[in-house]
């Protein structure tokens, strides 16, 4: 009698109430509740409050308040991805709850909640892996699904909230966050500071920082930000005004540009040591790294430039990504590419001496023909059912082929018809989300393009086309092939260069079937696609015309065109067209006489990228060796001499090179005008540890003691185990990198696990390429967004043999179910490995 009672009165209970399905708290935030709570929760806010202890081992205890409204009375599912004991007290509307916790999730019942305004008080233990904790300072990282794995929210991009923060901290310490400060009071050692209400955030942007920092501010035409950072060397604080400098000036494009003021209350940056990405975007306390803001004494350009545009990247997030976020991570390309898109177009008035088209080829194309060309490759829009696959979306792909895609779409609609449809654009979905669909939507409004069918191929298809010069009797035909073998064609305009004899022409071809005639062209004796950097793919001209442009790249007097020559042959290298040997005879030679400096560095890594990737003779790594050192000694200009020092300590082997890094390095005296930074050094204790096991633990110790930042010297200790001589030690660090509070640093953890599979190590570190796949899923699941591929690249870029390729063909084969985003990462990694054993088999 007593069931049948308590079964009728729960039924009653249930009456004007939903119940969600249980297949909504599945782990992860899927696709399908994310939708559901998109159209039941609204006006949603957070109270935050955090304790921060002075030990990092001691927890972080913290307490939010949830308040949302709900159309009616339904269940609740809150993600929480920690243990079940971390969360110590649950009320909803001021009563205690009978929730249940599963996968990942808090469900609070139906019977709990009202229609209308809902308030939830959760008293919880923080979870630690997106804490960041170091003994005086710790930050948070939330992208792009980390936010439940510190406390109890709906962790997806299109749920927007106003957040309000108050954290207890030692004493002495300082904290920024999202928001102004708006108290701070001390007592007893400790200091409670209380921040404003931010604007409409999603989870992802929510920050804080706190610790032992310097803060420095900077004010321009009325606007004031904070730079908080740990440097101690004087010249690297000096570096602090140029930093602030630039911040003003993407905040300034950007407005102007948008017609938006900047729309957040404030723009404060926080520099540290060891940070996983170049930057983070969160509003007021946006992240960046310390080795790419702080340059050393003598900067090359490419470090400057690379500055500029990290800043102006973030810079433009704060429109495209916080102001207008992406409904879902599948169109996280959405807000990467106009941060990278506009980010090239910020610095160009900051450095007008640039070729800045020479310097968007040369950074975004080989980038994205690195993965595009692989088996991995990806569609720039990717399927996504599930959060917790979120950070797989990211890559080369996402980053470097969406602006070259971009800039597809503004020729086709023209700049300013572009930059009206980009105002409407933010303007209709200020403080809220879309997705690529909404922003072709209203693009096509402003051009009578169809650019739903042209995205459509670009946007949603994976991998670039081959497009090959085929002749044929008295006709020339550009074929365009599908490497997956879809029959797609890509519609682009391409350049090609025609030769005859002394002459040459230029033609503009718009390729739109897979075979286009070319007229006019029939007695030409050379035929070179994609000149100057116009056109996307894999070009394959024919033979004669490869062997010209080997013996003629000096030959192309605009920097664009002989950069996108030598971006062919790389292409036909790697292809098989062209042999290695023929290839770094053409960059050697020219290398001495190249003055663009963009160019120049471009063709000391496709050196090092050859040597390494190749079978060389003995005879080319001396020539090698000897023009690298050649030009360190002689170059015109100390960047050049700089540049090819750096490419050197990648692939010296000689035992004559060896000695001469040595001196360089114990005596610390290098040739004339080599403005070596500490940096260097350091790179040269590691690459001489490996070379010279007998003098590693010498070199090492008298390295350390040349370090006076407590940041760097730390890092330095962390990964000079990576070089030890003994291969005990060695294997001894790698098992320890296989427990995940062993890798908190993933920057740091990657260096180690490059030098522990260095090249000339190989042999011996075969034995670390199963365990390191096997380990994949959860470096995934523990670690940051780039954290898998870059863990599964440092372990298999040191490799070249049959033995490493076939440890991950047969780890592969016998995962024939394996996540296919994950799969692709590898696939990608690999392929350079994959490419060398093929030709080693044949």
């Amino acid at each position: 009698m007593k069931n049948v009672f308590w079964n009728l009165f729960g039924c009653l209970l249930l009456v004007g109430c939903t119940q969600v399905s249980s297949d909504l708290a599945v782990p992860g935030v899927s696709k399908k509740l994310a939708e559901h709570r998109k159209i039941t929760v609204s006006d949603l806010k957070y109270d935050l409050k955090f304790v921060i202890p002075w030990h990092r081992n001691n927890p972080v205890e913290g307490e939010v308040g949830i308040s949302f409204r709900l159309p009616q009375k339904e269940d609740v599912i809150l993600d929480f991805r920690e243990d079940a004991e971390k969360i110590r007290e649950v009320k909803v509307n001021g009563v205690s709850s009978a929730y249940r916790f599963e996968n990942e999730h808090l469900l609070i019942p139906a019977q709990e909640t009202v229609a209308g305004e809902n308030r939830l008080s959760i008293i919880f233990r923080a979870g630690d892996q997106s804490l960041n904790r170091n003994e005086d300072y710790l930050y948070t990282l939330l992208v792009p699904d980390r936010a439940r794995t510190l406390f109890p929210c709906f962790d997806q991009p299109d749920l927007k909230a106003r957040f309000t923060l108050s954290l207890e901290v030692p004493s002495g310490w300082e904290a920024v966050s999202n928001a102004p400060l708006k108290e701070s009071m001390e007592k007893n050692g400790r200091m409670k500071i209380v921040f404003a209400e931010t604007e409409p955030l999603s989870t992802y942007l929510f920050s804080f920082v706190t610790g032992n920092f310097q803060r420095e501010s900077f004010a321009e035409e009325g606007r004031h930000i904070s730079v908080y950072h740990r440097e101690t060397e004087l010249q690297k604080q000096k570096q602090l005004p140029e930093i602030a400098r630039q911040v003003f000036a993407a905040l300034k494009w950007m407005e102007a540009y948008t017609a938006i003021p900047y729309p957040f209350a404030k723009y404060d940056l926080v520099i540290l040591p060891g940070f996983q990405f170049g930057g983070m975007e969160h509003t007021g306390a946006t992240l960046y790294n310390d080795k790419r803001m702080f340059l050393p004494e003598h900067p090359t350009v490419n470090e400057e430039l690379g500055r500029a545009e990290l800043i102006a990247h973030e810079t433009a997030h704060m429109w495209f990504g916080d102001y207008v976020t992406m409904k879902w991570f599948d169109d996280v390309w959405t807000k990467e590419v106009f941060a990278n898109y506009f980010a090239a177009r910020m610095v160009e008035p900051l450095f007008p001496a640039v070729n800045h088209k020479l310097s968007a080829l040369k950074g975004f194309y080989p980038a994205a023909y690195s993965e595009d060309r692989t088996a991995g490759s990806n569609a720039i829009k990717q399927e996504l059912g599930n959060l917790n696959n979120a950070g797989l979306i990211y890559g080369q792909i996402v980053y470097n082929k969406a602006p070259v895609v971009m800039q597809m779409l503004v020729e086709r609609m023209g700049e300013e018809r572009f930059r009206e449809g980009i105002r409407n654009y933010l303007k209709s979905y200020a403080y809220s989300n879309a997705d690529w669909g909404n922003l072709i939507e209203i693009l096509d409004r402003y051009t009578p393009e169809d650019l739903t069918t042209w995205s459509r191929v670009w946007v949603n298809e994976k991998g670039m086309p081959e497009i090959a010069v085929k002749r044929e009797k008295e006709q020339v035909w550009l074929m365009q092939k599908d490497p997956f073998g879809r029959d797609i064609c890509w519609p682009q305009h391409v350049g090609i260069l025609l030769v005859k004899g002394d002459s040459s022409r230029i033609l503009d071809v718009n390729l739109n079937e897979r075979m286009t005639k070319l007229s006019g062209v029939d007695d030409v004796d050379y035929i070179l696609p994609g000149y100057a950097g116009k056109g996307y793919g894999y070009f394959r001209p024919d033979t004669a015309s490869l062997k010209w442009c080997l013996g003629h790249i000096r030959e192309f007097t605009d920097p664009l065109a002989r950069m996108s020559a030598v971006m062919i042959l790389n292409e036909n290298r790697i292809q098989g067209q062209v042999q290695p040997a023929d290839f770094l005879n053409a960059l050697l030679t020219c290398l001495p006489f190249e003055e663009n400096p963009l160019l120049y560095s471009s063709l000391l890594s496709y050196v090092v990228s050859t040597v390494r990737n190749s079978v060389v003779s003995e005879k080319d790594i001396r020539r090698t060796e000897e023009v690298l050192l050649g030009l360190s000694r002689k170059g015109e200009q100390g960047e050049q001499r700089l540049g090819a020092f750096r490419a050197l300590l990648n692939i010296f082997r000689t035992p004559e090179c060896t000695a001469e890094v040595y001196r360089i390095w114990e005596k610390q005296k290098p040739f004339e005008a080599l403005l070596l930074s500490e940096a260097d050094y350091r790179k040269m204790a590691y690459e001489l540890t490996v070379r010279l096991p007998e003098k590693a633990r010498e070199i090492i110790a008298v390295q350390e003691n040349r370090i006076t930042n407590p940041d760097r010297q730390r890092e330095f200790q962390y990964i000079a185990r990576a070089v030890d001589p003994e291969e005990t030690v060695r294997d001894s660090l790698f098992r320890s990198l296989l427990k995940a509070e062993n890798r908190r640093i993933e920057p740091w953890t990657c260096s180690v696990l490059r030098y522990l599979n260095h090249p000339l190590r190989q042999k011996q570190a075969l034995k670390y390429i199963r365990p390191s796949l096997e380990i994949l899923q959860e470096i995934q699941r523990t670690g940051d967004i780039f954290f898998p591929k870059n863990w599964v690249s440092s372990c298999l870029d040191g490799h070249r043999s049959i033995q490493a390729a076939d440890s991950v063909r047969i780890f592969l084969e016998e995962h024939p179910d394996y996540p296919s985003l994950l799969k692709n990462k590898i696939l990608q990694s690999a392929d350079p490995l994959f490419r060398f054993a093929n030709r080693q088999a044949n």
